[in-house]
């Protein structure tokens, strides 16, 4: 849907490791949750086009440290190339 899914896998880990790197630092404790939550959900969504990929991406990014420190975009980008969502 959006063109992301589409792209080389190396491309899509880039961009889902770096997602996950903002994800994990955590810039101002529940604030920065109501930002991540949908970027990180848009993420996962755009570089896998599945709604499964959407709602772990949505729950990651509300998830407080150190559970945070979880790479669920690079994990849904993986698990859907593997075909295992």
């Amino acid at each position: 849907m959006w063109g992301l899914e589409d792209k080389p896998l190396i491309l899509k880990l880039i961009i889902a490791i770096l997602a996950d790197i903002l994800d994990a630092i955590n810039f101002i404790p529940g604030i920065s949750d109501l930002i991540e939550a949908p970027l990180n959900a848009f993420i996962a969504y755009a570089l896998t086009d599945n709604p499964k990929a959407l709602l772990v991406g949505g729950a990651d990014g509300i998830l407080p440290a150190p559970i945070d420190w979880f790479p669920s975009a690079t994990v849904m980008v993986i698990a859907d190339e593997l075909g295992w969502i």
